[in-house]
């Protein structure tokens, strides 16, 4: 049997027990650096969490804007909402970016209103014409009434006014969009003005009647 001297055993020994020691503290600072990995991790789905909760304000953010888009200026001029882009270009932060977005959002517009106001006396006057004519062609009809069937065109005609103010109206309410009503509700009077027109034309045929 081979056999050592105590010496080398003793030598043997201390070199088997330093490297037993060596693989404890290996070990040891492994463990520490897995724990210390452990908490980055934790710390980084947690900061992850918090990005995606900002994003999704964010996105909150400006869709709110597009809808107030929309509603000022209809779907027409605004279309669907954008879908997010694959690659962003660096610049400004998107807060900063979001609060410009919103204030020029909430800017007023400067809408023209002289050619409102005379295609609102444009459609005042043809809407009371286009009833004042069915009046007269509804006299026609009930000839059998005497004077009395010149009501169908008389009331029209007194009311060519009133119903320029409602035609301009329900164009302004249907078809003008939410923004420009603010603007363009003050335009009615002109519908008004334009079916005063009627009342002109009445006018000179009454006149050219007693005349001749």
């Amino acid at each position: 049997m081979r056999s050592m001297d105590p010496q080398t055993a003793r030598q043997s020994y201390k070199d088997l027990a330093a490297e037993a020691g060596r693989l404890l503290h290996a070990a040891d600072d492994a463990r520490r650096r897995l724990a210390e990995a452990e908490q980055e991790r934790i710390a980084a789905y947690a900061s992850m969490e918090a990005e995606e909760a900002h994003l999704d304000v964010l996105e909150q953010r400006a869709a709110g804007m597009w809808r107030e888009l929309t509603t000022r200026f209809g779907p027409h001029a605004t279309g669907p909402l954008p879908e997010p882009a694959d690659r962003i270009a660096r610049g400004p932060d998107a807060e900063a970016l979001l609060d410009d977005a919103h204030q020029q959002v909430r800017m007023p517009v400067d809408h023209p209103l002289a050619g409102r106001y005379a295609r609102m006396g444009v459609l005042g006057f043809t809407a009371a014409l286009v009833v004042a004519l069915l009046g007269l062609e509804a006299t026609t009809a009930l000839h059998h009434l005497g004077r009395a069937r010149l009501l169908a065109v008389g009331v029209p005609v007194l009311a060519a006014p009133w119903l320029g103010y409602l035609a301009a109206t329900g164009w302004i309410r249907l078809r003008t969009s939410h923004e420009e009503q603010e603007y363009a509700v003050d335009t009615a009077v002109a519908g008004a003005l334009g079916g005063g027109g009627v009342w002109l034309i009445a006018l000179t045929f009454v006149v050219i009647r007693v005349v001749t």
